[in-house]
């Protein structure tokens, strides 16, 4: 399966993701957070090693800091992040980007996780059982319950998440994950 890697953001790509917001309000919602606990196969830093053009990713979490350093045109932050399969690591140097924009990054970030969850569900090593435990979700919402990220996640642990519904984050990953769970399905459907 041809896999690309996302353009610079002054190239001429005019790629879209579409997102799915919410599943049936009557149904409980998946959460997950770190990637040894409940769920955690939809964490960013849970072990799912993929390689595209030649680089293999651990991880997501990999994925979407190479990817964001390669969006600044930082390669040699790239280069050190593809030296280690450590995610903390990765997360740490994605904080020191040269040439780092937050403005564009927002407009890009969402859809750089979105191909890297795409990635890790169809072409990682484990791409067959994780691809079955997320269609296994059915059309559940999908909530990263981390405490302290209010963009990635909702900012609640599971534990609080329900009774603060009203002052939930972004749970930006939540939807990228759901949008590859739609995706996954709809090819399912034409494949079958």
């Amino acid at each position: 399966m041809p896999v690309t890697t996302i353009p610079h953001p002054n190239s001429s790509s005019s790629a879209s993701t579409s997102i799915s917001t919410s599943a049936t309000p009557s149904t409980k919602p998946v959460f997950f957070w770190k990637p040894n606990d409940g769920h955690g196969y939809l964490s960013q830093w849970y072990w799912s090693k993929f390689t595209v053009d030649n680089e293999t990713y651990a991880q997501a979490e990999m994925w979407m800091m190479v990817q964001k350093a390669r969006c600044f045109g930082d390669e040699k932050i790239a280069k050190q992040m593809l030296q280690t399969t450590n995610p903390k690591e990765h997360k740490d140097l994605g904080r020191q980007v040269r040439g780092f924009d937050a403005k564009v990054w927002d407009e890009r970030k969402l859809e750089i996780v979105t191909q890297g969850t795409y990635h890790k569900f169809t072409i990682s090593d484990d791409a067959e059982n994780l691809r079955r435990m997320l269609l296994a979700t059915d059309e559940r919402e999908l909530v990263e319950a981390s405490p302290s990220d209010r963009i990635w996640g909702v900012g609640f642990a599971e534990r609080n998440a329900q009774r603060n519904r009203h002052r939930w984050g972004q749970n930006l990953l939540g939807r990228a994950l759901m949008d590859v769970r739609t995706r996954l399905r709809e090819e399912g459907k034409k494949q079958g």
